[in-house]
């Protein structure tokens, strides 16, 4: 796909939103009877919906665990809170991914999920998954496929110099939204400067300096929480 036919963001807005094709929980919708085929037979959700607004949040640790989610809109932060009660930032999500998977086996969730932007979640009550679902060997498959995909390692941000972890958190987000389809150059964080120090193991003052460098440099350039990649460019992911 290329760069012009990426869906594009609204300005300083969330990313999104995604194709159906193109979200990690797409077959097993499928499987459940949660996708149609509109008129031009591209796969549209069918399933439910559910918005929130920028700090809200999804999803708190210790809750039941009733549902998976998947971003079809906006970004997330997955959160938990320190000895002193504090939050600490553990990981961000994009559109296409899958949220809550605990649920299988703690049945409770684990961490707190929060909007960084305005989201919207398809949501999947795992009752559905016995109720919906006649083709139990594919879905028990796709399930399979997904608690994998899930399982996978995430970039180490916590290594070497900031310009690396920042740079390496930059292109690796770039990246995930690149897969998905959409604009890979330019985006929204969302994230406060706390927050992606939090992420990339260092202060909140030397993530700042690194991003004006970056700034002053031409590699990217900063806007608030909006970031486009100029020299700094994701490779691709084919």
């Amino acid at each position: 796909m290329s760069t012009q036919q990426r869906r594009q963001p609204t300005e300083n807005g969330p990313p999104g939103p995604i194709a159906c094709r193109s979200c990690d929980l797409n077959e097993v919708c499928r499987l459940c009877g949660l996708i149609a085929l509109d008129g031009a037979r591209t796969r549209v959700s069918t399933g439910t919906l559910r918005t929130l607004e920028a700090g809200a949040s999804l999803f708190r640790a210790g809750a039941p665990g009733t549902a998976i989610y998947a971003v079809r809109q906006g970004m997330l932060k997955s959160v938990r809170l320190t000895a002193e009660g504090e939050e600490r930032v553990l990981g961000i999500h994009t559109p296409g991914d899958v949220l809550g998977l605990e649920a299988f086996g703690l049945r409770t969730y684990a961490y707190d999920v929060v909007a960084l932007q305005p989201v919207v979640c398809c949501e999947l009550r795992l009752t559905t998954l016995v109720e919906e679902s006649t083709r139990v060997r594919e879905l028990g498959a796709a399930l399979v496929q997904l608690l994998s995909r899930a399982t996978e390692p995430r970039l180490n941000l916590a290594h070497g110099s900031v310009r690396q972890r920042v740079t390496a958190f930059l292109l690796e987000l770039a990246q995930r939204l690149e897969r998905r389809g959409l604009d890979c150059r330019r985006f929204t964080m969302g994230l406060s400067r706390q927050e992606l120090a939090d992420l990339v193991d260092t202060r909140i003052e030397t993530v700042s300096r690194m991003m004006q460098r970056l700034n002053r440099e031409g590699a990217i350039k900063v806007a608030g929480n909006s970031v486009k990649l100029l020299t700094l460019a994701p490779e691709s992911g084919g």
